[in-house]
């Protein structure tokens, strides 16, 4: 076995199992890389076992701990229900699948769309005969050990149809937290599909349909089932969404279009639709080799995420004049390792509509939209304007250029309105420098156990670290934590000789810039970040970054929760005479940034200058400080 296979087990990177090696979690393969058995199937068992690791936020793949998940159901007695039904589960000896089969024989005997002996009744029927639920459920049946016990299990409960996803909320409960994670999957809000209206003779698609809950919430009693396709990997999911349109349409002889089919596959049949609405999976995990294999299937797109390829898919698969709903992480729109399938939406023809939800999905940390887009005909796209429409969290449409969306990472600042973008557009209109040439980007140190390594109180061989936290505006609070540095042990540092220069550390996990110059060569963990400039002043660069202006223009134009990379060497460098520069740095060392006062006053200097540079007004400086402040 070589250790590709425990990444493939545990569902981890490969850059995971490479720090255990390295930080002698489990040992290393052997000189031909590889595990023998007896050792293979220790290590696995030894990183199931260890619960400490396995309960780290790092490993949340590797969780096995279950808890209700209501799928939207929100009236009491439902709730009550649907616990019941969980724990009865837990008690039994019922596999998921064994369960799953009785509650749903339940849920249709109690809406009397099966009778009590459905099962020898479905049996002596021939199977021309039968209806494509009685396949189902004969199907099911066979592969079930003794089925009528089991169908019999549930017999207490009478289940009323609500139209609610009860079924698919029961299949969620028992899941561990490590299948719903690996496959990325989370429930859709209803409150999020009020708007989508589906005429009832058009063909609507969910390709990442799980048991159904999004169109039980978009579909009409009078839409004709035979123009619903719904398409997911999950099989038992898909088992549950067509008995959910059973119970939606009180009818076990309707026949919609249900089959099993990954969404990252190419549409070998050219199938076309009028509608196509889905919540795509959002960094599921993939073992390297699919990986590769998805980036070498997609070269136009160049990444293994499911949701860009997915809606490269589907939009491929709408027809002329078809309208297509696709809820999506926030950072779809801004972070660079999307710029591909952003370029192919953009120069396709389509009317584009952003909706901006915040943080719309229950256990899910990153912020959303809604992409909406019409495939518009040649004539028509030339007709309209170019641009894309946003709406806000507060119900405010604005409009967004085109010809603003530029190469080479096509970033829509959709956190932007038109005020926000005129003044974004003067700020980078001026003439400036960037931090992509020369200069040197680091990470800080990630130990791989910091309990193991960091201590509270300094001990001769050790010294400070900071974490994000301890970093604010031009300064370091006194460290709480110790580290004795011996990069050997880590799971990934910088080089040594990086943390020992001069150089500006910042906030890694923030939604605006906080940064500090550190002279003193310190040291610190991977929730702060640092780079060291060598094309630009590194006084005027931490005075910059401090600002308004630049906080401005950081959540406007990136609205992250992470200050990245490519978000600092987009940032626009005025281009000043050296003794501008000089006066910045003299400046800065006259000052001691003991207090807020002393830093205001500092920065109202700072902000003078850039002001002046960039042609702000008073009145759009205070409009900026209002801005981030809201």
């Amino acid at each position: 076995m070589r250790k590709e296979t425990i990444s493939e087990e545990l569902g981890v990177s490969l850059a995971t199992v490479n720090n255990w090696i390295k930080t002698k979690v489990i040992p290393p393969p052997d000189k031909e890389k590889y595990y023998n058995k007896i050792t293979y199937d220790k290590i696995i068992s030894a990183l199931k076992n260890n619960q400490t690791r396995l309960n780290s936020r790092a490993n949340r793949t590797l969780l096995d701990k279950k808890s209700l998940c209501y799928l939207g159901i929100t009236d009491k007695e439902r709730k009550k229900l649907l616990s019941n039904l969980v724990n009865d589960f837990k008690k039994s000896n019922l596999t998921i699948d064994e369960g799953l089969f009785a509650v749903m024989s339940a849920i249709l005997r109690s809406n009397k769309l099966i009778d009590a002996n459905w099962l020898s009744d479905t049996k002596s029927k021939p199977e021309a005969q039968q209806s494509a639920l009685e396949k189902l459920l004969s199907n099911w049946a066979e592969k079930t050990n003794n089925p009528q016990i089991i169908i019999s299990f549930y017999n207490k409960y009478e289940i009323p149809n609500l139209d609610d996803d009860i079924l698919g909320a029961f299949y969620q409960s028992v899941q561990s937290i490590s299948q719903k994670s690996n496959s990325g999957s989370y429930y859709t809000p209803s409150t999020l599909l009020s708007e989508i209206i589906i005429p009832a003779d058009k063909t609507i698609l969910d390709p990442c349909c799980g048991s159904g809950g999004i169109l039980l919430n978009i579909l009409s009693k009078e839409h004709d089932p035979s123009k619903i396709f719904a398409r997911d990997i999950d099989e038992t999911a898909l088992k549950i969404c067509f008995i959910n349109l059973v119970l939606f349409f009180n009818n076990v002889n309707i026949s919609p279009n249900i089959s099993k089919q990954d969404i990252t596959s190419n549409n070998a049949n050219n199938d076309q639709f009028d509608y196509i609405v889905t919540n795509p999976p959002w960094g599921s995990k993939f073992a390297a080799q699919k990986k590769k294999n998805l980036i070498e299937s997609y070269p136009d797109l160049q990444t293994p995420e499911i949701f860009s390829i997915a809606l490269y898919n589907a939009r491929k698969m709408l027809k002329k004049n078809g309208e297509l709903y696709f809820f999506l992480p926030h950072s779809f729109l801004n972070v660079a390792s999307h710029k591909k399938i952003r370029y192919y939406i953009f120069t396709e023809e389509n009317r584009i509509f952003i909706k901006l939800l915040g943080n719309a999905f229950k256990g899910v940390l990153s912020e959303s939209i809604m992409l909406y887009l019409s495939a518009e005909s040649s004539h028509e796209k030339d007709a309209l304007e170019k641009n894309i429409s946003v709406q806000n969290k507060d119900g405010n449409v604005y409009q967004i250029s085109l010809r603003d969306i530029t190469p080479p990472d096509y970033i829509v600042s959709a956190a932007s309105n038109a005020q926000d973008t005129l003044l974004i557009e003067k700020i980078y209109k001026t003439k400036r420098v960037s931090l992509k040439d020369g200069t040197i980007f680091a990470l800080g140190i990630v130990t791989g156990n910091n309990k193991k390594y960091l201590r509270k109180e300094k001990t001769r061989s050790s010294e400070a670290i900071y974490r994000g936290k301890d970093i604010e505006k031009y300064a370091l609070l006194e460290p709480s934590r110790y580290l004795e540095f011996k990069p050997e042990n880590f799971q990934q540092t910088a080089p040594e000789e990086l943390y020992r220069q001069e150089k500006i550390v910042y906030r890694f996990i923030s939604d605006k810039l906080v940064c500090a110059l550190d002279k003193e060569g310190s040291l610190f963990l991977n929730s702060a970040n640092f780079f060291i400039p060598n094309n630009y002043p590194i006084h005027s660069l931490v005075s910059f970054f401090n600002s308004d202006i630049y906080t401005f223009i950081f959540k406007k134009k990136f609205h992250s929760k992470k200050v990245l990379k490519s978000h600092l060497q987009d940032l626009p460098l005025p281009a000043l005479p050296d003794e501008t520069h000089r006066f910045i740095q003299n400046l800065y060392n006259n000052t001691f940034f003991r207090n807020n006062a002393e830093i205001r006053l500092y920065q109202e200097q700072i902000d003078r200058i850039l002001c002046k540079t960039f042609g702000i007004e008073p009145e759009e400086l205070e409009y900026i400080g209002k801005s981030i402040s809201s």
